[in-house]
């Protein structure tokens, strides 16, 4: 599985890689909490809000020993108990130098019924709220990543909750609208993401702008 996925910074296409969280990683995540004063943007009141439920949730599924921290682990997790639920916390770390180690993060489970269920995705707030590195094209990365280990696990489904400030967002990177409280990915909604992973991965697009 190719864990790399493309983005934009201040005009530069670089390579993300998404990993499979540890407690290691939770504070680098709950970092941006110094921001709190000044979240006056919804977008970034939301991106704070969600990093720190979805290391809340991470902790619980840590205690109760069903979280996942690689892709060996969720296949031994899967094979072991084949109706077992698991959480999973998926962060997107930058390949170049940067003072922020994390860029994006999901908090997502595997159901009984071998669905991907979303919880929290969205952008570090310290990416947005960096004036000196733009950055385009985390969110829309970590979301069609998802649908590549979907195929990995040969999972037919991902659905997750879309906030006021999200649905925008889902509906542009999945090519559907409209989209309310919730989407899924399903079907023809898969096949655009893979489509859309394929040509940011192509040499001859490697300037097109990221989502």
């Amino acid at each position: 599985m190719n864990t790399r996925f493309q983005v934009e910074v201040n005009g530069q296409i670089r390579e993300v890689q998404l990993v499979f969280g540890t407690d290691r990683d939770l504070a680098m995540l709950t970092r941006g909490r110094s921001l709190s004063d000044s979240a006056s943007a919804p977008h970034l009141r939301d991106a704070l809000e969600f990093s720190r439920l979805a290391a809340k949730r991470w902790r619980y599924y840590r205690r109760s020993g069903l979280a996942i921290t690689s892709l060996a682990d969720l296949r031994k997790s899967v094979r072991r108990e084949p109706q077992g639920e698991f959480g999973m916390m998926l962060l997107a770390k930058p390949t170049w130098r940067t003072a922020t180690p994390v860029l994006g993060f999901c908090f997502a489970r595997r159901s009984w019924c071998h669905h991907l269920i979303v919880d929290f995705l969205g952008v570090h707030p310290r990416v947005l709220g960096n004036v000196r590195e733009n950055v385009h094209g985390v969110g829309t990365g970590v979301l069609y990543q998802l649908v590549q280990l979907a195929d990995e696990f040969r999972i037919s489904c991902i659905w997750g909750e879309a906030a006021a400030n999200s649905a925008g967002f889902y509906e542009r990177a999945l090519g559907i609208k409209p989209i309310s409280d919730y989407f899924f990915i399903e079907d023809e909604v898969m096949a655009h993401c893979r489509k859309e992973l394929r040509n940011a991965r192509q040499p001859t697009l490697a300037k097109r702008r990221t989502k």
